[in-house]
């Protein structure tokens, strides 16, 4: 569709043409019919000149046929004079050659002209221009006006100030843009033509002929998201700000309360470091009291010979044995969770445990390497208890083994001899307090200590194919050491 101004423009050099043409023509008739042969050729330049520039493709033809036109008239109204219709003749080559070589060229500027058409019209970013001294808009493309809800042609020729709000930003964009010949992304505030105001990023050049040409983005979205974002990143922020002071507050409730407890736990500590000497002092001292109180029983069995009396001094040596056992007992059980846990070697701690015991006879194989386990310090009496109950039960233990395996659970530490193995109605209760059998207590003492970081034990061995213990340590309370 073609704007009026630009039909207008059409009509009046179409117009400008034709009149051109009845000019060149009455001229030459009336200048051939008064006998003036010299200036009327030069006439024709004006309409060949003004028709190639608008009508580049039929330049040639167009020069052909008005210079065909000069010459019958020039054959009609000359009487056939051969001087004049030779020098018409080189006029007519002259007017041909012209048209073709004008032609040529003003197809070249057309092409020129179509190619930054297209991109003008097929452009991405809106694009208008507007006279600088009378702010009228004079082309836009599609893109423009879409973005602006109009109809192309319903803005040219129209103000700028129609669709640019304000009109200080309005004279500093023409000032800047006066001063510095062009002005690079500035952002202005556009009206649509339903009223609604939208915010554009303009570029502008100042071109020969005072017209300004623009191209805008609308950053409206843009600058939306922008403003959305910065007011999630200030409430942020401030959460932070407000969180960051909370937890400072916490942070010093504790430190005042890690504090607090710190000094409670070294007290604490004291004090059970007090009991626990206290009651090694005791239980050191009740032993010296047994060991007298069995030196005068064998005294006293040495002078009765009552059946009856030595039948009860008998019973009173065993019970004193049994307390003695107890008192032991308590002072191995005292020491457990005394002190922090700590990660142990197993392999290491199973070698130390082997120095406080005699395997005379007995092969031990170890395949724990590089294996530890969080536990309580007394970690090396389990290891003891364990070897020294194949020893005294297992009759037959020529050798005993240790291996740790990984699974889905944890870590698995088994340990297996090749004894007579373990009776079922004596698995049940082996580690509990009740079960006695020769020093009774060292399977349930080993309970105990692992039990302080959650490590279980049981026996799964078949009888007959020996004794074999398991020891079961939960995921995050061991580590492999070559990993």
């Amino acid at each position: 569709m073609t704007s009026p101004g630009t039909l207008r423009y059409q009509v009046f050099w179409a117009a400008t043409i034709i009149i051109s043409i009845i000019i060149a023509v009455s001229l030459t008739v009336f200048s051939l019919s008064r006998g003036i042969y010299e200036v009327f050729p030069f006439l024709y330049f004006l309409p060949i000149i003004l028709f190639i520039n608008f009508y580049p493709r039929r330049g040639v033809i167009f020069s052909l046929a008005i210079s065909t036109v000069f010459l019958i008239l020039v054959y009609i109204f000359s009487n056939f004079n051969t001087d004049l219709i030779a020098v018409s003749t080189a006029w007519f080559v002259i007017f041909v050659t012209i048209g073709f070589v004008m032609s040529s060229f003003a197809e070249g500027f057309k092409a020129e002209e179509r190619k930054f058409h297209e991109i003008f019209e097929n452009s991405q970013a809106g694009i208008f221009t507007f006279a600088l001294e009378t702010q009228y808009i004079q082309e836009m493309n599609g893109k423009f006006a879409q973005m602006l809800g109009y109809d192309r042609f319903e803005l040219i020729d129209k103000e700028l100030s129609r669709i640019l709000i304000g009109s200080v930003e309005k004279d500093t964009f023409l000032i800047q843009i006066q001063k510095n010949a062009g002005i690079t992304d500035i952002e202005l505030l556009l009206k649509t033509k339903e009223g609604t105001v939208r915010q554009f990023l303009v570029s502008a050049s100042l071109s020969p002929g005072d017209s300004v040409i623009c191209s805008a983005i609308d950053i409206t979205e843009r600058k939306l998201a922008e403003r959305v974002i910065q007011k999630a990143r200030e409430d942020l922020e401030r959460k932070v700000k407000e969180r960051s002071e909370e937890l400072m507050r916490a942070n010093d409730g504790l430190k005042a309360e890690i504090l607090e407890r710190k000094r409670f736990e070294a007290t604490l500590q004291l004090a059970n470091r007090k009991l626990n000497t206290l009651s090694s002092v005791a239980h050191h001292d009740i032993l010296n009291q047994i060991i007298a109180i069995e030196m005068y029983i064998s005294l006293a069995e040495k002078r009765v010979s009552d059946p009856a009396l030595l039948d009860y001094f008998k019973k009173i040596g065993q019970r004193t044995q049994m307390v003695q056992k107890q008192i032991r007992f308590a002072r191995d059980y005292q020491d457990i969770g005394l002190n922090a846990p700590q990660w142990q070697n197993v392999e290491e701690s199973i070698r130390n445990a082997l120095a406080d015991l005699d395997l005379e006879g007995i092969c031990l194989e170890t395949d724990v390497h590089d294996v530890e386990i969080y536990a309580d310090v007394l970690l090396g009496k389990v290891f003891y208890h364990i070897m020294d109950n194949s020893k005294r039960h297992g009759q037959t233990v020529t050798k005993i083994g240790f291996l740790a395996k990984e699974t889905n659970e944890g870590l698995t530490i088994f340990c297996q001899d090749d004894g007579v193995g373990v009776r079922d109605q004596v698995k049940e209760g082996m580690f509990k307090r009740e079960y006695y059998s020769n020093t009774g207590y060292g399977l349930f003492l080993s309970s105990e200590i692992l039990d302080i970081t959650g490590i279980a034990i049981t026996e799964n061995g078949e009888t007959g194919y020996g004794a074999r213990f398991e020891i079961k340590v939960p995921k995050g309370m061991f580590r492999l050491t070559k990993n």
